[in-house]
């Protein structure tokens, strides 16, 4: 089992200073101090062994949350300052981006940086202040009912186009969403028809001197590994199944994550591939540690806790963690953040304890809560935003434990 460090890239400050300071994510001390602490985390990931680096695009975030709009550009730089690790963008929301640049940022990468890119996580965008300004379109995004076809078409319509632009050295594109060349039927009066009939891609150009097909540059040095991250959805399972893509499950209880990689695995036999159970899949768990429960307890309060019940939880990210017992006619809340740590805990997306005990928790997961084989652990780290961590001791410590006492078991 491979593991990927998922860090968040929030401003590390107190609720006092989130205030005093606003907008915090606007000021270039603290951002500073945020990338500071995000590099830190990358040089320590790489000298512990970690397999894979990572973290989300989000962009207009001004409470200084999930601050990091261009993990890729960020990436750059950390790939001159580590030796081995791999990097993936987690999620790169191809929705609210030309696909055709898209391709070319993450195949130029893989030129630039042989064999550092572990692949890409592509996701479909829930966030409506930043979805809209960015595509200039309303009833864009996810998971609202009005939107969510809407946005799953434009999303498969996109990733249609990043494979084959990374596929194919000539290809047409006419989707609803995107066509390539625009128009698709063709571009008239090509200046360098004849040039381009000699030296560029198939079918190019045809004999009128009309584009018909475009060849997107550079093709990748290793064709980038697809990921996509699956919460609610189980067409999202199928879908990843269907076209031999790695999916990373967010499941809000230890059933639904098993049922999830059952759908994913039966998907992939319905469209000719076997695969074991885990297999071609990841899981997003949350990890905390400590000396005694109670320690790793107030850690994992103190982070996963915190973001998930004050961010989070206002998006319906927390819906996963409902239980029978939970009002079904209200907005689950459990009113503060270590009510949520804990029902995280007893769902077991959140694993929590001395190493030994989150051993023996983790092993349930490797499984996949049964007799499979998990091939990506997607480790969620929110350590990085401790305001009172100053040199990130604690955060170091959080993975050091990981990589000394857990990782080797499930190699």
């Amino acid at each position: 089992m491979k593991t990927l460090l998922m860090s968040t890239a929030a401003i590390p400050i107190t609720a006092e200073e989130r205030g005093r300071r606003r907008p915090v994510a606007r000021d270039v001390e603290l951002y500073q101090r945020m990338l500071s602490k995000y590099e830190h985390t990358a040089r320590l990931a790489d000298v512990l062994g970690f397999d894979g680096f990572g973290s989300t695009e989000h962009h207009l975030q001004t409470e200084g949350g999930e601050s990091m709009p261009n993990p890729l550009l960020v990436y750059a730089k950390l790939a001159t300052a580590t030796s081995q690790l791999q990097f993936m963008p987690m999620s790169v929301v191809v929705t609210s981006h030309d696909p055709i640049r898209v391709a070319e940022d993450l195949a130029l990468f893989s030129h630039l940086f042989p064999g550092r890119l572990a692949g890409v996580q592509f996701a479909r965008g829930y966030q409506t202040r930043w979805m809209q300004t960015l595509t200039q379109s309303e009833n864009v995004v996810a998971l609202n009912p009005t939107s969510d076809q809407r946005n799953r078409d434009r999303f498969n319509d996109y990733l249609a186009v990043i494979e084959k632009a990374w596929t194919e050295d000539s290809f047409n594109h006419h989707g609803e969403f995107y066509q390539a060349p625009f128009p698709a039927d063709g571009i008239r009066d090509w200046a360098l028809a004849d040039w381009t009939r000699s030296f560029g891609g198939p079918g190019e150009v045809d004999a009128d001197g009309t584009v018909r097909k475009i060849g997107v540059v550079p093709k990748p040095l290793q064709q980038p590994k697809i990921f996509i991250p699956n919460t609610f959805s189980p067409q999202t399972a199928i879908d990843s199944a269907r076209h031999d893509r790695i999916l990373v499950i967010a499941a809000g209880n230890r059933e639904q994550a098993r049922a999830t990689a059952e759908l994913y695995r039966d998907a992939a036999r319905a469209a000719g591939q076997e695969l074991r159970l885990g297999q071609n899949v990841g899981m997003l768990i949350k990890l905390a540690f400590g000396d005694t429960y109670q320690e790793a307890f107030d850690f994992a309060a103190r982070t996963y806790g915190y973001w998930y019940h004050n961010f989070f939880q206002k998006f319906g990210f927390t819906e996963v963690f409902r239980t029978a017992a939970d009002d079904p006619n209200r907005p689950f809340d459990l009113g503060n953040e270590r009510a949520l740590t804990e029902r995280m805990i007893e769902n077991g997306q959140l694993l929590c304890g001395t190493a030994d005990q989150v051993c023996e928790q983790l092993a349930d997961v490797a499984r996949v809560y049964g007799d499979g084989a998990l091939d990506w652990l997607i480790y969620e780290t929110w350590g990085q935003a401790l305001p009172d961590d100053e040199e990130n001791a604690i955060h170091q410590n959080q993975l050091n434990i990981y990589a000394e006492q857990v990782m080797p078991a499930f190699r």
